[in-house]
């Protein structure tokens, strides 16, 4: 890993692309940071790197945190990484496996999966959360607790599957 100084620098390097010709200061790196600048020197006094909004920063111009922090080209990490997919875990929503569960506020939370899961399920990535059973009615199918895959893409009902249906707060 880089350290402080090696790091600012980086960032230096990343903002002089925004200014042709103009010198970049630490009160640049603070501003792009969205960092008081008193705070900022402070930090750098410390040695403290603020990695929280480093990553942020990074995270807006779609720059490789890995690739800025270890120089690893994100080529290199497409193969390990291909094989997972980030689902929206609704962490708040409960679905009764009876007579409907009612949910006052949403708390996502991102749940890594492997691939294989989903396509083992016929589940599209792109429209699939997971919610949590409350109730006992479905078992021994499903179980108090369960997680469950929810594809959002299938609209057209077929025998022999169960579906999740919203009505008005209620699943």
């Amino acid at each position: 890993m880089n350290n402080y100084i090696e790091i600012i620098n980086k960032l230096k390097d990343i903002i002089s692309n925004d200014f042709e010709n103009k010198k970049i200061y630490d009160k640049d790196v603070a501003i792009a940071l969205e960092l008081n600048y008193n705070n900022f020197r402070k930090a750098k006094a410390r040695g403290s790197i603020p990695y929280y909004e480093i990553m942020s920063f990074l995270a807006k111009r779609n720059i490789s945190i890995n690739w800025f922090f270890f120089n690893q080209l994100p080529e290199s990490l497409i193969e390990t990484t291909s094989n997972y997919i980030i689902l929206k875990y609704q962490k708040s929503v409960i679905a009764s496996a009876g007579g409907g569960a009612i949910n006052y506020e949403i708390d996502q939370q991102p749940l890594v999966i492997d691939k294989q899961l989903l396509d083992h399920i016929n589940s599209s990535y792109k429209y699939t959360d997971i919610v949590q059973v409350f109730g006992e009615p479905m078992e021994p199918d499903i179980k108090e607790g369960s997680l469950i895959f929810v594809d959002k893409s299938q609209t057209d009902i077929k025998q022999d599957y169960i579906y999740m249906i919203r009505v008005n707060d209620s699943l």
